[in-house]
């Protein structure tokens, strides 16, 4: 009985784990999802913390699944996963009974679900946390060794989003992933007299510089931007800056005339969908979004250089392989830690 217990705690904890390391690896679209829910609840007001609640509300989501997986402080464990599924599950159904126009975010942008099927998940993870911790007098003690292996996973997911937190996701599941043709997903966008110029970013070698925060790009941001899009037009690239601003802002902020001739503007989510990282590259050849980079990782002359001389294909295939690896990677070695130690 007590093997068919941890076997049901097992599975509710690499699900709530799994859909923890999706929502940690893209803390902006954490942040965007959370936004959403306080504006469904009517809790405006908690909008300037979304980022905050993401993350912390992740990070709490994953250090619980960890938790059940290694199967330590059983009673508390089950305690703290019990009330969270109990919310999760009293919010979904409020969901699934308004039918909001928002995704629930359980998965991040890697999976959507309605929210017929947001509910019926939760109510399987009620049925596993039921079968998995009653009735609470039998439910065994661990390992010592479980306490170590609980420490060093929560430990290597907190450098997890530390790590996320100063990149661009390891995967990309949005809508302009590399790969995406901006013919098939328009990115639009407008020069300083309204003029739709959306044609620009599908022509020859485009690096795309967004900017959706415009408030919090200093002048050391600015002139680091500035050099990059001076760096581009010498490589053969044609730089576009896009800006989630007015025309009249744009003139305010930036005192760099040949920065300010490049400005362009466009909606605040899409810049954000383009890059998450606020002030990101992105590398679109004839329209295939190709590659990205974090505001504080643009690339240099040589890799500017290397990534013009490499078919667009081959270039994007290389590097999804590389941050495919990567996140595989670290995946493997957290569940390797948490089963097998």
């Amino acid at each position: 009985m007590n093997a068919f217990k941890r076997i049901c705690a097992l599975i509710l904890g690499m699900v709530l784990l799994v859909a923890a390391l999706l929502k940690i690896m893209d803390p902006v679209g954490s942040s965007l999802v959370m936004g959403e829910y306080f504006n469904f609840l009517h809790l405006g007001f908690l909008k300037p913390l979304s980022a905050i609640f993401g993350e912390a509300f992740a990070l709490l989501e994953g250090i619980v699944g960890i938790a059940l997986i290694c199967g330590v402080w059983r009673r508390i464990t089950a305690l703290v996963s019990g009330i969270l599924l109990l919310l999760f599950t009293l919010l979904t159904a409020v969901l699934y009974m308004a039918q909001p126009a928002m995704d629930c975010g359980c998965f991040g942008e890697a999976l959507h679900l309605s929210h017929a099927q947001t509910l019926l998940k939760n109510l399987i993870l009620d049925v596993l946390w039921c079968l998995s911790f009653i009735p609470m007098h039998s439910l065994g003690k661990p390992q010592r060794i479980k306490y170590v292996s609980f420490s060093l996973s929560a430990a290597s997911l907190l450098l997890f989003m530390l790590y996320s937190a100063l990149s661009i996701p390891l995967r990309d599941f949005t809508s302009f992933k590399p790969g995406t043709e901006l013919e098939e997903h328009p990115l639009f966008f407008t020069d300083a007299g309204g003029n739709y110029v959306d044609s620009l970013s599908v022509n020859g070698p485009v690096m795309l510089i967004s900017i959706y925060d415009v408030s919090s790009l200093n002048e050391e941001g600015m002139g680091r931007l500035a050099d990059f899009t001076a760096l581009c037009s010498s490589r053969g690239y044609t730089p576009l800056v896009l800006m989630a601003a007015t025309p009249e802002q744009a003139a305010v902020l930036v005192s760099n005339p040949l920065l300010l001739s490049g400005i362009y503007f466009a909606d605040r989510k899409d810049l954000m969908t383009l890059n998450r990282s606020n002030g990101g590259a992105c590398y679109v050849n004839d329209g295939l979004v190709v590659r990205k980079w974090a505001a504080r990782n643009y690339p240099g002359p040589s890799e500017l250089e290397e990534i013009m001389q490499q078919a667009p294909m081959d270039c994007m295939i290389t590097n999804q392989n590389r941050t495919r690896a990567l996140f595989q990677g670290f995946s493997l070695y957290l569940f390797a830690v948490l089963l097998l130690l």
